[in-house]
């Protein structure tokens, strides 16, 4: 959680630099482009290496090394030798170490907790991710960007290496077994179990064609403040304090909302908060719809996040627990760099508004037929006897 504070810094401040570095909608996308390309070229891989060494140690590594690159950054940008192509270099290096992380991380929480608290573990690790990257650290990123440019990117460094410090003090999961098969096997046994498992592959499927149209809109989001909305870094860092309002608002709604629809339901309610969001923003002509709207896709994804992480978990036996989720995010993260630059280059041919448009349009068809999308996961839920 310490680093995700961090990141809440990084994530006003790195679009705030790239805007003052370039006003072009494809160069800004490039960002988002360039730190979400690793999960495509590196996460079976670091997928792979959570299964076979310590995930506690591995987490620890990684963010020393963000320690390295963001401290780095902050100096370029303190020296005002900084560039758009640093921009791109160094969300490139954070988002290949975001993989091997994030792969343990979703690996390690089911072997410490029990099952029965799997669900309310996840929600509870989600929203407190949240709380700490969307409420604490925009804000904090904001004052600290005004003072000086490099000093987000700095305290985000000392976060780091505070995370680091805090998950030394996680006990060990369990020893782990000296691996029998070569690495690339293993890639290739986390490929098929996550293409033959029907209730996986459809998780992924619809993840990936989400993000790809959501990441089309929202990696421009900047320029639409500044240019649809009329807003100010005030209303930037509003808009993704009311997206984290209503993820941490969606915890204390989802086991009722479970209990009383069942998870594949929920599942659908969220994806129907997606489509109302979606249309919000694509209509929305000042801050309050927008914000408005950002906090219902902040309810949708805390449901679905919750959800889909928890039914992946009971799904997956735990020794394939780093691979299935390298291979899901693979595919739903590594599309986001494509869905970037789809967004850049139709903002510049139907306007600035023109992928928030398609993005609505998208995420209101997948609503509208979700019961069906959604049916091999309600037939998983029964065969591995998880309460629906």
């Amino acid at each position: 959680m310490v680093s995700s504070a961090g990141d809440g810094m990084f994530l006003t401040a790195f679009p705030l630099l790239a805007a003052i570095l370039t006003r072009d909608p494809v160069l800004i996308a490039g960002v988002t482009i360039a730190s979400r390309l690793p999960w495509l070229l590196f996460s079976l891989f670091t997928g792979a290496l959570a299964d076979r060494m310590d995930r506690r140690k591995l987490m620890i590594g990684a963010d020393l090394i963000r320690l390295v690159i963001v401290g780095l950054l902050g100096a370029a940008i303190l020296t005002d030798t900084v560039n758009i192509w640093m921009l791109y270099a160094s969300a490139f290096m954070l988002g290949s170490c975001e993989t091997l992380h994030v792969n343990a991380a979703q690996g390690l929480i089911p072997a410490i907790v029990k099952p029965e608290d799997l669900l309310e573990a996840n929600a509870r690790f989600s929203s407190g991710q949240i709380v700490a990257a969307q409420f604490i650290g925009p804000p904090l990123g904001v004052v600290m960007f005004n003072a000086s440019m490099s000093l987000p990117f700095i305290a985000d460094a000392a976060t780091f290496a505070g995370s680091a410090a805090l998950i030394a003090t996680v006990p060990n999961e369990h020893a782990v077994e000296p691996p029998t098969t070569k690495i690339f096997a293993d890639i290739k046994e986390g490929l098929r179990y996550t293409r033959d498992t029907l209730s996986l592959r459809r998780l992924t499927e619809i993840l990936a064609v989400i993000n790809f149209f959501y990441f089309a809109a929202n990696s421009l989001l900047v320029l639409y403040n500044d240019d649809l909305l009329g807003g100010n870094k005030a209303t930037f860092t509003a808009l993704s304090v009311g997206a984290a309002s209503g993820t941490v608002a969606s915890r204390f709604f989802l086991e009722r909302i479970t209990h009383r629809l069942g998870k594949t339901r929920t599942l659908q309610v969220s994806l129907w908060a997606w489509a109302i969001a979606t249309i919000g923003l694509a209509v929305a002509t000042n801050p309050f719809t927008a914000i408005t709207s950002h906090v219902i896709l902040g309810i949708g994804s805390g449901w679905w996040i919750a959800l889909n992480t928890t039914l992946r978990q009971q799904i997956t036996p735990t020794r394939m627990l780093g691979r299935m989720n390298a291979v899901s995010r693979t595919i739903t993260w590594g599309i986001v760099p494509f869905g970037a630059l789809f967004g850049g280059i139709a903002a510049r041919i139907f306007g600035l508004r023109g992928p928030f448009i398609i993005s609505a349009l998208v995420m209101t068809s997948y609503a509208l037929f979700s019961k069906h999308l959604l049916k091999p996961v309600k037939i998983a839920i029964d065969q591995h006897d998880i309460r629906d």
